[in-house]
């Protein structure tokens, strides 16, 4: 049996990098000898036959890179969507720096990259030409214990990091400055990683009985976003989003940003895009209304679902990943 180490780039929080590598762990325990490891003096002192390197820019990462390299340990790193135009433009000078300092070099001399979609493979082979490009899918556990709470009108949830990068600031300029909006409820839940960005939304939203923030949403998620009928997720980029698939395995009909992948999302009648302008959403918003008792019905629910463990379960990508590593193990 092979035993693989992980690294993460990120602390020790509920989101982002970590949440990918809490839900693959699950999994990987049952097929492989797994570890996941921060501290490179324990690392030192074990044997691998594999190191999985999350996330970038961190010094961390170039020292368990550089002693993997020397105990010939193969090396697969998978950067999360950091490399993707929108997050590296983001601090950039100060990643332009990193990035010709040493990141390049861990990405150019590992043994594989994985990434989560197409449109992050061509973002990554843009500045990388790597020969070994893998695509491999976040997954979702499943409750298929949903009751809908029917409503008269819509309603509405946002969830996420709390981080300009998601567009939230504008989406709640619509919802309190114009009268149609006025009409329908939001929630507002996650986790703050931009704690001025998150004051300016407060501050917005405070006087307002419609649209409230309720905080992070780490337990009972699915039971907790499914009262709701719509996730409306504005966001300006995203490489691949489980956030995505938590809405879907909710049963929740998706509003995302014209900017947005997962078009084929589009074409099962599970969402729907639009460029968060007025009149655009208004419309949007109009079209369910007249379909919400479709959106909320055990069918839609059923139908959204029997998608997700088709092409998002995660027994089924974990065994991807184990196959992945055998391979990578065993090249010369």
């Amino acid at each position: 049996m092979i035993k693989v180490l992980f690294v993460s780039s990120e602390s020790n929080n509920s989101f982002g990098v970590n949440r990918v590598i809490f839900s693959l762990k699950k999994f990987l325990y049952k097929k492989c000898k797994f570890s996941y490891e921060q501290n490179l003096l324990k690392f030192l002192k074990s044997k691998y036959h594999l190191i999985h390197i999350h996330g970038c820019w961190s010094l961390r990462l170039l020292f368990f890179f550089i002693f993997s390299k020397l105990k010939k340990t193969k090396i697969i790193v998978s950067p999360h969507g950091m490399l993707d135009p929108f997050s590296f433009n983001q601090k950039k000078f100060i990643k332009l720096v990193i990035w010709h300092l040493y990141q390049k070099y861990i990405f150019m001399f590992s043994n594989e990259i994985i990434v989560n979609s197409n449109k992050e493979r061509n973002n990554v082979y843009k500045i990388i030409k790597h020969s070994n490009i893998k695509v491999i899918p976040h997954g979702i556990e499943f409750n298929n214990r949903i009751k809908k709470i029917k409503n008269k009108k819509l309603e509405f949830v946002f969830f996420s990091r709390i981080h300009h990068s998601k567009n939230l600031l504008e989406l709640i300029d619509l919802w309190t400055n114009k009268v149609f909006f006025k009409n329908y409820n939001l929630s507002i839940y996650g986790e703050i990683s931009d704690l001025n960005y998150f004051n300016k939304l407060n501050n917005k939203i405070r006087n307002f009985k419609n649209i409230k923030y309720k905080g992070a949403l780490y337990k009972n998620k699915i039971q907790r976003l499914s009262v709701y009928d719509i996730f409306i997720f504005p966001s300006k980029s995203e490489n691949f989003g489980l956030v995505i698939l938590e809405a879907l395995s909710s049963g929740l009909y998706l509003i995302l940003n014209i900017n947005l992948p997962w078009r084929h999302l589009n074409k099962k009648g599970f969402a729907s895009f639009t460029n968060f302008r007025e009149k655009n959403l208004k419309k949007e918003i109009l079209r369910l209304e007249k379909k919400k008792q479709n959106i909320r019905s055990y069918k839609y629910i059923k139908k959204v679902h029997s998608y997700l463990k088709k092409n998002y379960n995660w027994e089924k990508i974990s065994n991807t990943y184990i196959s992945n590593y055998i391979k990578i193990v065993n090249q010369s």
